[in-house]
């Protein structure tokens, strides 16, 4: 996640680190920072930046992958000689890519981004059921009975498991 002014974030829940989508018109979204009231913008050489006020450099085209993420294209900036889109995309550390890139594409990593969706606010979506019947609700299962401790004959005292630890091994590059 990157804030509007597109520094990274290191904590999921930072107060400028929220985005809103807007809808400009059919597939053409805009994305404002809540907190900064900025607007996310791309220049015509493929960077991002922050703009004070809406214009077209604002605009994204919004695609759904098959793989349930977002891609967002410039609606105006892409490549003079093949016309290829210049998508927004971010780098393993949360830094903006240029969308001029050759490896940004559309199948790239960098570019897919899941949209996030707020439960616990006041537009909670969702269904609920709504039939009361008594005849057809079910009594929860019992809770499970703690396990007991297995107790070895020939010491007396109670095995004891050994734990396995497994250290991460992280790839950068």
């Amino acid at each position: 996640m990157i804030t509007v002014d597109l520094k990274p974030l290191n904590r999921l829940n930072h107060g400028s680190g929220v985005l809103e989508l807007f809808a400009v018109s059919q597939g053409v979204i805009g994305i404002k920072g809540v907190f900064s009231n900025r607007f996310l913008a791309m220049n015509k050489r493929g960077r991002l930046h922050a703009t004070e006020g809406f214009t077209d450099d604002c605009k994204f085209r919004e695609r759904f992958q098959e793989n349930s993420y977002n891609t967002y294209a410039s609606v105006i900036h892409r490549n003079h000689r093949t016309g290829r889109d210049w998508y927004v995309a971010l780098n393993k550390r949360g830094k903006a890519k240029m969308g001029s890139s050759p490896r940004v594409k559309s199948q790239h990593v960098s570019t897919h981004f899941l949209p996030r969706v707020d439960l616990h606010g006041k537009g909670e979506r969702g269904f609920t059921i709504t039939d009361r019947s008594k005849e057809r609700r079910k009594s929860p299962p019992p809770p499970p009975a703690p396990p007991k401790a297995v107790v070895n004959v020939h010491t007396g005292a109670a095995q004891r498991r050994t734990q396995v630890k497994y250290w991460p091994k992280y790839r950068f590059g």
